[in-house]
């Protein structure tokens, strides 16, 4: 297996919005290419991980089989790599990319493989959560990078169904040159893949990103011992708040009741998910939660709208205030790390 390491300067994308939710978290873009869409019969011939640091410089590293034989090998090493971020960054990778390895690595690595970043799927925002798209042909993530502009910065000129095509001939090609020369188309499609999907990041905030995280839930770094969760449901009940997902590492069995310390309920599971259950109120038609019942200090959500005198408005008249149920959702998550031995 080839080892290919990039350096590029880019422009580091930065806003509140984005820091929001992501802040302090180590972010790779990630992006695999293989022979075809079923991960049971289908290969993972080749992947990108690239990391963007403060200052712009990028660090893009791909990882090529040189034959068919060396999959597991690229599989076991995409699971450690993988494993290092706090977030990646993909395009349907969701659907796709993700699942897709998973599938491989659990077939001919590990029952265990297991990816544990919280996936940021820009397609999926971009697809539930925009008025843009109604302006592109299509979703596919050349529009969106004519859309934002950044088209004329792709140097590969080939599609991913191409892709497949050229692997397959670099497989039975004798002649060295020949063989480098598609070896470079196919790693300059995934390369220009990852830096574009990197490029079109700030599309974000043309998105209504609040509504996207409630939907697709949204990472919490884990603090005091506690690994890193994955916020993946939450509702809203005329009684209360209720927050399901997943945990990274070694498997937890703890359950805690309801008390006049701690008015909520929550269970972490071996099997690697968990559920909190805090109480709220129905006044007038708004569901509410008293944030002073569960934190000391409620400073850091007296900029949000629904904020009043310690009580939060998560519900008003049908309309979810998803800004205020993330934001709750965040700083209780955070508070039971912070309060409760591991």
């Amino acid at each position: 297996m080839k080892t290919i390491v990039y350096n590029h300067q880019l422009e580091y994308f930065s806003s509140g919005l984005f820091e929001n939710y992501f802040s302090g978290m180590r972010l790779g873009v990630f992006d695999i290419e293989t022979l075809g869409l079923n991960a049971s019969q289908c290969q993972v011939v080749l992947a990108g991980i690239m990391e963007v640091g403060s200052d712009g410089s990028a660090v893009q590293t791909q990882y090529f089989i040189e034959s068919l034989e060396e999959e597991p090998l690229l599989l076991s090493v995409l699971e450690e790599e993988l494993n290092k971020f706090d977030v990646i960054l993909t395009y349907n990778g969701r659907h796709f990319d993700v699942p897709f390895i998973t599938k491989r690595g659990q077939a001919l690595c590990s029952q265990d493989y297991r990816i544990c970043p919280y996936n940021l799927d820009l397609y999926l925002i971009i697809n539930g959560h925009c008025d843009f798209k109604h302006y592109l042909p299509n979703l596919r993530q050349c529009s969106v990078e004519e859309y934002m502009g950044v088209a004329l910065s792709r140097a590969d000129e080939i599609s991913g169904k191409e892709s497949i095509q050229l692997y397959y001939d670099y497989l039975e090609c004798a002649v060295p040159e020949q063989k480098q020369a598609l070896e470079s188309k196919i790693l300059l499609h995934n390369h220009d893949d990852l830096v574009q999907l990197y490029r079109i990041l700030p599309a974000v905030q043309q998105t209504n990103l609040h509504s996207a995280m409630n939907a697709l839930g949204f990472p919490v770094k884990g603090r005091f011992g506690w690994p890193d969760l994955f916020a993946r449901t939450i509702r809203v009940s005329p009684k209360e708040l209720t927050v399901s997902g997943e945990y990274c590492g070694p498997g937890i069995n703890y359950t805690s009741y309801s008390s006049h310390e701690q008015p909520y309920q929550c269970t972490f599971a071996s099997d690697g998910t968990f559920a909190f259950s805090f109480p709220a109120e129905n006044i007038k038609g708004s569901r509410i939660i008293n944030a002073r019942m569960f934190l000391d200090d409620t400073s850091p959500l007296e900029h949000l709208g629904g904020y009043v005198n310690g009580f939060l408005i998560l519900e008003e008249k049908n309309k979810r205030n998803f800004s205020e149920i993330n934001t709750i959702t965040k700083k209780l998550l955070e508070h039971f790390m912070e309060i409760t031995p591991v």
